[in-house]
């Protein structure tokens, strides 16, 4: 909580709030997220993905290893709480060199969303590493 309230804090001092800078459908918008947004969103408890999950429900993670925004450890830690439900199983892809935006990473995005259904439907994808036992470079 200390970390996301860090990275708002000298802008909420000097100006009030924060300008979230994104791109919707290609065009840039501006956002302002106030201290108490800031508040409710570093609050938000995520205990239901342990305890309330759909258990019938197969997931599929991608998450980039060079994230600066979202720490790459966080998507072990929706590994660990979504993995052990039956029948529903859980798919970790990490993905070298990919930053939170997955910049110039999308087609890679892309072949993962599309083979994974597949997989599911096949009965080959049983939980754990995407990809488990494609040899590539090491």
């Amino acid at each position: 909580m200390e970390r996301i309230r860090s990275f708002y804090q000298p802008s909420l001092d000097e100006q009030g709030y924060y300008e979230w800078k994104v791109k919707v459908a290609g065009k840039e918008q501006i956002g302002k997220v106030y201290a108490g947004d800031v508040e409710r969103f570093a609050a938000w408890d995520t205990s239901f993905v342990w305890d309330k999950f759909p258990r019938g429900i197969h997931v599929l993670t991608v998450h980039g290893l060079a994230d600066e925004t979202v720490p790459p450890y966080d998507a072990f830690i929706y590994a660990r709480a979504l993995s052990t439900r039956q029948p529903g199983t859980h798919t970790l892809h990490m993905m070298e060199s990919a930053n939170h935006n997955f910049t110039g990473k999308y087609i890679d995005v892309n072949d993962t969303i599309l083979e994974w259904p597949s997989q599911v439907r096949g009965g080959t994808v049983t939980g754990g590493i995407f990809r488990t036992g494609v040899k590539g470079k090491l």
